[in-house]
């Protein structure tokens, strides 16, 4: 398999490379960090006796699982290194933020196996950590050729991946059987390892690391600017909880990862709600940055007052599009009511735990695949209500506004969600730490050699 999948890329590398230099002179994508993306990360020494583990996350969402799975890591023993590549400038963001004490950050290399293979000899991991759906290769291969400890971890199969997955089983069965230990989020994401040719004695389904992410408290410069543009009265959304009859003041609509298509329904969805609450505002945050200039010609095309987080105070404006990096996790906390995005069109969903750690009501669409164990625990429990449409959501966001009551049990709801989903970011770390101290491969009192998944 190693042959014939290094045969294929060969094959395919002419059009591959029409591609990649269609994306950096074309889309201006992949520029930033091509000589790591070639291989070159960053040369380190020999690792430390604790080891040193390589955590692959490939943007923003899958940087907040390797977050915390690091931090328990190093709670466990200090001495263990930690590094971090991502495939995303976004992700790299993240990882610089969130993980201040790793050791390096870099860009992920081309699974070509040159591009993988340097990139290990100048890392010089003793452990390779890959997040959530992240499967490459030559990297897992050449890794457990060298010896280097390989895993999977708060691993899982979306739909719409496991359906690409499924047409390509022997490459996967090559891929996974590199891998050493396999934890997963959830029984149907094991039993997809399974069937995809994961040996069944290194799965194990330990739950979502994401419910122990770290919560970035909101920065007060930010809160305050959002607050100024949008001309809201002094106080935060604290206050609308303690006097929650007091419609139309303090009240913010968040709308966080929106994408073509959303925007004017979240718009739509606003014109409904301003019709009741006429002094509520809006802080619409679209998931690429660079779509900043089409949404706010968007807003200004329905007759909004809108302005942009970067700009200079130039009075009060009706919806502020965020077009800063880094801040929608904290200006969560400002919102009295949150729709996380991806899920009005069929994109398949955003992290919605991050409004729910600051005990907003959240809604989302009906497009959650990409989520959909996570929605489904969240709206069993009464913690998050799907929306079917744009009329659906605002009639949502006005009937949770107007009922202090269902306002409440929302944010109970979502605290119970919170505390009974933890434990999985210290069940990889220990996973880890015993894979970095040269530990013999996880037995199977550990990991069951049934063929049954492991509860």
């Amino acid at each position: 398999m190693p042959f014939l999948y290094n045969l294929l890329l060969l094959a395919a590398s002419p059009l591959l490379l029409v591609y990649l230099t269609y994306r950096l002179v074309i889309r201006g994508k992949s520029r930033e960090g091509l000589p790591q993306r070639l291989g070159w990360a960053p040369s380190l020494g020999p690792p430390p006796t604790a080891g040193r583990v390589w955590l692959h996350a490939v943007s923003a969402g899958e940087v907040v699982a390797a977050a915390a799975i690091a931090r328990r890591l190093r709670e466990a023993d200090s001495e263990v290194e930690v590094v971090i590549s991502t495939t995303t400038p976004a992700g790299q963001q993240q990882a610089r933020r969130l993980l201040p004490q790793a050791a390096a950050w870099f860009y992920f290399p081309f699974d070509f196996l040159p591009c993988a293979g340097l990139a290990l000899a100048r890392v010089r991991p003793t452990v390779v950590a890959t997040v959530e759906t992240e499967i490459w290769p030559n990297w897992l291969w050449l890794a457990r050729v060298q010896g280097i400890r390989t895993a999977l971890v708060n691993g899982q199969f979306a739909d719409k991946g496991f359906r690409g997955a499924r047409k390509a089983r022997p490459l996967y069965r090559w891929a996974l059987g590199c891998l050493e230990a396999l934890w997963m989020q959830t029984e149907q994401a094991a039993e997809r390892a399974l069937f995809l040719g994961a040996p069944a004695d290194r799965v194990r389904v330990v739950g979502n690391v994401k419910f122990e992410q770290p919560v970035l408290q909101p920065a007060a410069e930010a809160l305050q600017v959002v607050r100024e543009r949008l001309g809201l009265i002094s106080g935060d959304a604290a206050e609308t909880e303690a006097a929650p009859d007091r419609l139309g003041h303090n009240l913010l609509f968040l709308a966080g990862s929106t994408h073509p298509g959303e925007e004017a329904q979240v718009l739509e969805a606003f014109r409904r709600v301003s019709k009741v609450i006429p002094q509520i505002r809006l802080l619409l945050v679209p998931r690429h940055i660079e779509r900043t200039e089409e949404v706010v010609n968007a807003v200004r095309g329905e007759g909004w007052q809108v302005g942009r987080r970067s700009e200079a105070a130039l009075g009060p404006v009706e919806v502020l599009v965020l077009d800063t990096m880094g801040e929608l996790a904290g200006l969560y906390a400002a919102a009295d009511v949150v729709f996380v995005g991806g899920s009005l069109v069929p994109i398949g969903g955003h992290d919605i735990l991050q409004p729910l750690f600051f005990r907003r009501p959240t809604l989302v669409g009906p497009h959650t695949h990409n989520q959909h164990d996570l929605v489904r625990l969240a709206r069993e429990s009464g913690a998050v209500e799907v929306v079917s449409d744009a009329t659906a959501l605002g009639d949502a966001v006005i009937d949770l506004l107007s009922d202090p009551s269902r306002r409440a049990g929302m944010q109970s709801a979502g605290d119970r969600l919170l505390l009974q989903n933890t434990g999985a970011a210290q069940e990889c770390a220990n996973l880890l730490r015993r894979l970095a101290g040269g530990i013999s491969r996880p037995g199977t009192e550990h990991l069951g050699v049934t063929g049954e998944v492991p509860r």
